[in-house]
């Protein structure tokens, strides 16, 4: 799979891709990057569509949004993902917070044990 990081505007259209688009100016450390690159293979093993269990999926990408602002408080996201969920039906099986931060351990523990030798700066 390839991973790519462009501006708010490049390759926008390209959904094939995992990327992370970035509004300027905008950094990404290495570590970000080393997460990044282990986020989107693990987040595409996760079901989705209308498969059981697919919340999981859809929360943990919501966390994308504001990244890297939201792992300051990446729970948030959890909440924010419940409350505009509210109305809809949940089948997800097993408590989706726990199940969150599991998949965030895990994707950290893979970024520290896999390190990138790469920055991203978009002045």
């Amino acid at each position: 799979m390839l991973i790519g990081i462009s501006h708010s505007t490049c390759a926008a259209t390209k959904y094939n891709l995992g990327h992370h688009q970035m509004n300027p100016p905008g950094h990404l450390s290495q570590e970000q990057v080393a997460f990044l690159v282990q986020f989107y293979p693990m987040l595409y093993s996760l079901p989705g569509g209308f498969e059981p269990n697919a919340d999981l999926r859809r929360c943990v990408a919501d966390l994308l949004w504001d990244y890297p602002r939201s792992m300051v408080n990446p729970t948030k996201c959890v909440h924010e993902y419940r409350e505009q969920n509210k109305d809809e039906t949940q089948s997800y099986k097993g408590d989706l917070e726990a199940d969150y931060l599991r998949f965030l351990a895990k994707v950290q523990k893979a970024a520290k044990e896999n390190p990138m030798d790469v920055e991203c700066d978009f002045p």
